[in-house]
C-alpha cells in the first residue's frame, strides 16, 4: 500500500527537516497538520484547554501558509505535501474555531478531542482511581467524540486519536467495543475516516487492535497519521499502522 502520514506538526521543528524525514522514510504523501491553538489570535480569544506549553505561535494564516513556500520545488520531492490544521472540538468554541478555520480552503483538516466540556485537559493527571469515575470519563469522551463526527464546524476528514484518553485514563468501560464500534458507524455514515495513530500505538496498542477491529466491523475508513512533533518521530509506527490495514483489509484515505 502507499506509504502515507497525515499527521505531523512544525510547532517544534523546522518544515523543511520534517519533510526530509518524510522523504527519507519513502513517504508519498505527507500531511502538515498544525494544532488550531498554535495560532495567535484563536490562542488569545478562546481559550482552549489543552494547549502546548511550548513551541512557536504562528500570527496569522498567511505566516503559516509561507512555511510551504520553503520548499521550492515540491513537485521534485516525490511526494504530495498537503496544507493542513488539526482543529479541536468542543461545544464551548465550535463556532468561532470553525469561523477562523473556514477562512481559507486546506487539503487536510484533522478533528480532535482534547478536553471535556468543562475544559479540563484529557491528558491531564493519572485519571481517576475509582473505576467508575474512570469508565464515565471514557463515556464522555466518546459521547464528544461523536458530537464531533456529526458537526460540520469545519469540513474535516478524519478524527484524529480517538483513543487518546488512554494516556490520562487507563480503566476502560465493559462496553468500549461497542462505544467504538457506535463511533466507527457515524464515521461511516458521515464518510469520515477514524485514525490509526502512532502515539497512541505507543501508549495503547491493544486500544488501536480494538479501534481497527471497530472500523472494519463498521465498514469505516481509516486514516494512518505518525503525530510526529520532530523529524525522528515522522512515519512513527506507520508500519504496525499499516499491518492493521492489511489485517483488517481497511480502506484508508
Amino acid at each position: 500500500m502507499i506509504r502515507i502520514d497525515h499527521h505531523n506538526h512544525i510547532l517544534l521543528a523546522e518544515i523543511t527537516e520534517m519533510v526530509a524525514a518524510a522523504k527519507a522514510s519513502e513517504v508519498r504523501e505527507f500531511s502538515i497538520t498544525e494544532h488550531v491553538s498554535q495560532f495567535g489570535e484563536p490562542r488569545m480569544s478562546v481559550g482552549f484547554g489543552s494547549v502546548h506549553s511550548s513551541g512557536r505561535i504562528f500570527e496569522t494564516l498567511k505566516e503559516y501558509r509561507d512555511e510551504f513556500r520553503k520548499m521550492d520545488d515540491r513537485a521534485g520531492l516525490g511526494m504530495k505535501v498537503n496544507q493542513g490544521l488539526e482543529v479541536d472540538f468542543s461545544p464551548r468554541y465550535e463556532k468561532k474555531v470553525g469561523d477562523f478555520v473556514n477562512q481559507e480552503e486546506w487539503d487536510m483538516l484533522l478533528c480532535s478531542v482534547h478536553e471535556f466540556e468543562d475544559g479540563r485537559d484529557i491528558e491531564k493527571g493519572a485519571g481517576p482511581v475509582d473505576p467508575a469515575l474512570a469508565n464515565e470519563r471514557w463515556r464522555d469522551y466518546l459521547r464528544l467524540e461523536r458530537m464531533a463526527l456529526e458537526s460540520d464546524f469545519v469540513p474535516f476528514t478524519v478524527l484524529s486519536h480517538p483513543v487518546r484518553l488512554s494516556r490520562g485514563t487507563k480503566t476502560v468501560p465493559p462496553e468500549l467495543d461497542e462505544l467504538l464500534l457506535d463511533l466507527a458507524r457515524i464515521a461511516q455514515r458521515r464518510n469520515r475516516a477514524l485514525e490509526l495513530n502512532g502515539n497512541d500505538i505507543d501508549n495503547a496498542p491493544g486500544l488501536v487492535h480494538r479501534l481497527a477491529t471497530a472500523c472494519s466491523m463498521a465498514g469505516c475508513k481509516v486514516s494512518l497519521g505518525s503525530d510526529a512533533h520532530h523529524p525522528r518521530d515522522v512515519f512513527r509506527n506507520m508500519r504496525v499502522a499499516m499491518a492493521l490495514v492489511n489485517e483488517f483489509n481497511l480502506e484508508t484515505i
